[in-house]
């Protein structure tokens, strides 16, 4: 995101985990700058078995690092513009 290249820090990667059937957040994994930061958001939404689209519609700031989290959960969708292309496995 924005507020990385900024930084200068490492890539981003969020992985964001939700049921099939009823989209509510059912985990998140974070390897990134300020994921300590960043994992309270998950936390506090998983406790509240708050969906994905719940989640997406939060207004985050520009630039900052939680904008990654709205990326990750667009992800989900396909609709993220700034996420790596999926790599397909052969087969």
């Amino acid at each position: 995101n924005g507020k990385t290249l900024i930084e200068g820090k490492d890539r981003v990667f969020i992985k964001v985990v939700c049921d099939e059937e009823t989209d509510v957040l059912l985990g998140a994994q974070l390897m990134c700058a300020r994921a300590t930061d960043l994992v309270s958001e998950f936390a506090d939404a998983i406790s509240n078995r708050l969906t994905a689209e719940q989640m997406r519609r939060v207004i985050r700031p520009h630039p900052t690092f939680t904008e990654a989290v709205t990326e990750a959960l667009e992800d989900l969708e396909g609709q993220a513009i700034h996420a790596a292309p999926k790599r397909r496995l052969a087969k």
